[in-house]
């Protein structure tokens, strides 16, 4: 198991969990977000992914 820790705007989080998502033998296992306002811009946040291979028991 991997844990990534994603700090970035909501739309790029985004995009980098579809790519990560997209990957054949990735599973992603949680995520947990928080947002914060943080110099004025609300949509700033951070995403914490826990993903593993596929084929791990």
């Amino acid at each position: 198991m991997i844990k990534i820790r994603l700090m970035e705007e909501r739309e790029e989080i985004k995009i980098i969990i579809e790519n990560i998502s997209h990957i054949n033998d990735v599973r992603i296992l949680s995520l947990s977000d928080f947002y914060a306002n943080r110099g004025g811009a609300s949509d700033y946040g951070r995403i914490y992914m826990e993903v593993e291979k596929k084929d791990a028991v």
